[in-house]
């Protein structure tokens, strides 16, 4: 039998939607709130100078050319896990300078997991 919370949200005493947090109002803002972040980050000058250069033909071919020869997830490597590559992570986030988004000393081949969390902790948790 599933156990009852009280919503987090201050001062609410409604029950929270089961295995969540929040109760069905608060659940409805909080997402509402993190759909408005979301688009607002999309639109910035930093995002838009950023797809500018991951649109690139040429970016494309050349995450290729380093995927097939790193074929295998640097994070996963160091664990002793065989993973394959499918992202080509910037080491240190360029943040738009073209300069350090080319530099290829920068790059490093992860999965898809990996370099999502990467990218969740550097921009969440700066």
């Amino acid at each position: 039998m599933a156990r009852s919370k009280i919503c987090v949200a201050a001062g609410c005493d409604e029950i929270a939607l089961p295995g969540l947090s929040h109760c069905e109002e608060h659940e409805a803002a909080r997402k509402a709130k993190l759909k408005t972040r979301r688009a607002a980050a999309q639109t910035s000058p930093a995002a838009l100078a950023s797809r500018r250069l991951y649109n690139d033909p040429k970016w494309k071919a050349a995450r290729l050319v380093h995927l097939r020869a790193n074929p295998i997830c640097a994070d996963c490597d160091e664990l002793g896990v065989v993973e394959a590559a499918t992202d080509v992570d910037h080491i240190t986030p360029h943040k738009g300078d073209r300069k350090l988004f080319w530099d290829r000393k920068n790059w490093q081949s992860l999965c898809h997991s990996c370099h999502s969390r990467k990218t969740a902790r550097e921009v969440f948790h700066r």
